[in-house]
């Protein structure tokens, strides 16, 4: 799950009965089965959203992620905040007919 490598989810997941929201690397799947299994409630994805301005979508189509550059993440200019690109229309349907033949 995510970049951690210990488990803390299990023993956090016993003791504190709140709403536990994981983050840390995790991919698309691995938050799901992470949610899925109970083991937390959410999952947050912070590079993914500073590299993918289109992160919702690209999960609900199983498209590729655009890799996050770490070098711009705080370089006080807009390079990397702004300069992400969204999924083409190509891309997506791409994605969309990806996600279809799965289905059959």
């Amino acid at each position: 799950m995510g970049i951690q490598t210990a488990d803390v989810l299990t023993p956090l997941r016993a003791a504190f009965h709140g709403t536990l929201i994981a983050n840390m690397g995790y991919t698309p799947a691995e938050a799901a089965e992470a949610i899925g299994s109970g083991s937390v409630d959410a999952v947050a994805f912070g590079r993914a959203f500073l590299a993918n301005p289109d992160l919702p979508e690209r999960i609900r189509l199983g498209a590729n992620l655009n890799a996050p550059n770490d070098k711009t993440f705080y370089g006080g200019g807009a390079e990397g905040y702004t300069d992400y690109p969204f999924l083409t229309d190509a891309q997506r349907e791409a994605a969309r007919d990806n996600a279809t033949e799965g289905v059959r």
